[in-house]
């Protein structure tokens, strides 16, 4: 049964990129059902609502819904002009006016043109422009004349009625061009009046007048003197910049440099307002002060628990760096460090960044070369992570604990968030993962905030900065300062965001630091709903598919053995067969094979491999393989110390090895087992059998057999392939008399 709100009304339709504001909340459609339609935020934040055909009639007769079609379609979005507005109300008094006289133009000519007097040609334009033109007075009115005053005006214009005496005021429409006449028609025909709008407020040069090294010279110097709690006036503030300027270029006139100029007090006044306010009145008045004058009135983005909503981006870092190996050299080969993006060359890192929207905490950070959905993915596993270790590695005086499992997850639409892993690994996490739409980064405001404060309060002190455009970094030398190595940027990176900006008053905080916020949810009760995930699902959810085959070893990956009593059970049952079997770069210690619908954890046979890198197992095989080449067995005691040695020397260097992306798929696995891991087989140690104190006899200690080859014959006769020949495998010791 349709009830009256519903016959009377009726049902609209709603189409995908149609912009719905309910009550001042604005949605666009997710799907339509039988009943009604499911609506969800427009900025991809929230959880979706149904609201059936009856709610939105009863809605619609209280006038409570905005409707506003093809708002998001991008077809109709590239056509529209960069100043286009859909409501006159958006418009500055000169731009309204501007618009008027537009539109009155245009309707003066298609008045012409339904009259058949004009033709849509330029000639017939130019020739008609002067009664365009007054036709279009007619258009300029606000409000209609009266009948009386029509027909009268009728009359002095045919001649049969004499002109009033006295001065009166009209607006006068001054000609145009033809074709800049048939261009607004264009535009009133496709996008009506508000089409014909102007942005002519937005001309003009808005670059700096300053370089890159006045300007920041002179942000400097305003920074340290005004920002203070004796508040220094403005003039006082200008004199230090002059004294700081001053001193600069003595010291640029003894190298034979240019000096730099001067800025006047306007120059100074104009620095100053650019500072944001809230720091401005932090600085000379205080926190308290800054609270009270600033503290917000509504309450923005509803985020009521840590970890409900975590945003994740990248950014490519405006700092060009030196590329090399450092440290790493003897951890990686001349071909892993390419890939890494470790090749002795100059450039810029990209950089993944989650921060969590509840208390502004950073929560996970890589560096890649390249955005990859390796670097979200490893990014995304440090967001459930405790980061305690990267802290520790440069000396942070606060802690980086933050560790659970995030319940929205918000990107934008990149590609390394459109790939299928990232995907299903937070589907296997139970995390809802949002995209935003493409070109609105104000949908993921808070991390895009914390770019522009890592680029204004970090990046400037560091060398090798190349700024925002090349009109901001003038004739900064940004290729020839460049002397930071990764694990230079990586430390500065960690640094500052556990011990400054973790420890900076928030102003959308209310005057809180990040660390302050969360240790405050922490004391209340107010926890995280979901845990950081266990090893397991760490692997299933970050870890990479390969193909093994199943024999009464086990299954076999890099040269390491896992084997349990289900897998031979399983062998029992069904023999040799592909597996499918989950590992995990990280641990490889342990990994998850697939039996039937189910997977299952498999330790390795050996536990020296427990929490031991993948990398790291490289190196060590590596070393095995330098020492002694054609041994293809090793007693675990053996590769247990090459291990240790290599995590010892891997020590110092954690911070970069850890925050720089490694990419690990299916094909470099096989790569390197190729390579290194031919033949290779690890045994384990037997204890050696001792002498019988107070006996007679001798006893028989088991060695390792050693394969020796017999050299080649010095005749012409045809090679042959060398005898291989066993020496003893066991020796004599003899008793005690």
């Amino acid at each position: 049964m349709t009830s009256n709100s519903e016959t009377y009304f009726g049902r609209f339709h709603i189409k995908p990129h149609d912009k719905i504001t309910i009550r001042g909340r604005a949605l666009r459609l997710a799907h339509q059902t039988r009943d009604g339609y499911v609506l969800m935020d427009a900025d991809g934040s929230g959880i979706a609502e149904m609201f059936d055909f009856g709610l939105l009639s009863r809605l619609n007769a209280n006038k409570e819904i905005t409707h506003e079609p093809d708002f998001y379609n991008p077809n109709v979005a590239t056509r529209r002009p960069a100043d286009f507005s859909s409501q006159m109300s958006q418009l500055t008094d000169k731009q309204r006016m501007r618009l008027h006289v537009r539109h009155a133009l245009v309707s003066g000519f298609v008045e012409m043109r339904d009259e058949a007097l004009v033709s849509v040609n330029d000639p017939s334009i130019k020739k008609n422009m002067p009664e365009i033109c007054r036709r279009a007075q007619t258009f300029m009115s606000d409000e209609a004349p009266s009948p009386e005053t029509i027909l009268r005006e009728n009359e002095v214009r045919d001649g049969s009625r004499r002109k009033p005496r006295g001065g009166c005021v009209t607006t006068s429409v001054a000609p145009v061009h033809p074709r800049t006449l048939r261009k607004w028609l264009a535009s009133f025909n496709e996008f009506g009046m508000t089409g014909l709008a102007d942005s002519i407020a937005n001309r003009g040069n808005r670059t700096s007048y300053f370089s890159a090294e006045e300007k920041e010279l002179l942000m400097r110097t305003v920074y340290a003197s005004y920002l203070s709690l004796n508040r220094p006036s403005q003039k006082t503030t200008a004199d230090d910049v002059k004294v700081a300027f001053h001193k600069e270029n003595m010291k640029r006139n003894a190298q034979g440099l240019t000096p730099l100029r001067v800025p006047s007090r306007q120059a100074v006044r104009n620095a100053i307002r650019s500072i944001d306010k809230f720091q401005v009145v932090l600085k000379r008045k205080g926190l308290e002060e800054a609270v009270k004058i600033f503290r917000p009135v509504s309450s923005g983005l509803q985020v009521c628990r840590p970890y409900e909503r975590v945003e994740m981006d990248e950014w490519k870092i405006d700092l060009i760096t030196i590329m090399a190996a450092s440290g790493l050299m003897s951890l990686f080969t001349k071909e892993e460090l390419q890939l890494v993006g470790l090749d002795n060359s100059s450039g810029r890192w990209w950089i993944t960044v989650s921060i969590d929207c509840r208390t502004r905490c950073v929560l996970g950070m890589k560096l890649t070369l390249n955005p990859t959905s390796c670097a979200a993915l490893d990014c995304l596993r440090m967001t459930t992570s405790d980061k305690g270790v990267w802290a520790d590695a440069v000396g942070a005086v606060s802690g980086w604990h933050m560790a659970a499992t995030p319940e929205t997850l918000v990107t934008d639409n990149g590609s390394a968030f459109k790939a299928l892993n990232f995907s299903a690994a937070c589907s296997d996490l139970g995390i809802t993962h949002e995209r935003s739409i493409a070109g609105l980064p104000s949908m993921r405001g808070t991390v895009e905030r914390l770019f522009r404060t890592a680029s204004m309060n970090l990046l400037p002190r560091l060398n090798g900065r190349t700024f925002s455009s090349v009109l901001e970094k003038g004739s900064h030398p940004s290729e020839a300062l460049a002397c930071l190595k990764p694990e230079d940027l990586c430390f500065a990176l960690v640094r500052w965001i556990v011990d400054i900006y973790h420890n900076t008053p928030h102003l959308g905080l209310g005057g809180k630091t990040p660390l302050e916020q969360w240790d405050d949810d922490m004391t209340n009760g107010n926890y995280t709903l979901k845990a950081s995930p266990s090893a397991r699902n760490d692997r299933l959810a970050f870890g990479v598919t390969v193909k093994r085959q199943l024999d009464k070893y086990g299954v076999t990956i890099l040269g390491v053995k896992y084997h349990s009593e289900m897998l031979s059970n399983w062998y029992d049952k069904f023999g040799k067969q592909d597996l499918n079997v989950r590992w995990l770069a990280n641990d490889i210690g342990a990994v998850e094979v697939r039996l039937g619908d189910e997977w299952h954890q498999v330790q390795a046979v050996l536990s020296i491999f427990d929490g031991v890198h993948a990398q790291q197992w490289l190196t060590a095989r590596r070393s095995l393989k330098t020492s002694d080449p054609a041994k293809l067995k090793w007693r675990d005691d053996v590769v247990c110390n090459a291990i240790s040695a290599i995590q010892k020397m891997n020590g110092e260097r954690t911070l970069e090895f850890g925050l720089i992306t490694q990419p690990w798929n299916s094909e470099r696995i096989a790569s390197a087992e190729e390579a290194l891991f031919c033949g290779f087989n690890i045994a384990e140690t037997e204890a050696p059998t001792t002498s019988p104190s107070g006996q007679f006899g001798r006893t028989l200690r088991p060695s390792e057999p050693r394969i020796e080859a017999t050299p080649k014959a010095s005749t012409r006769s045809v090679p042959t392939k060398p005898k291989a020949t066993k020496t003893k495998s066991w020796k004599i010791e003899k008793g005690d008399q």
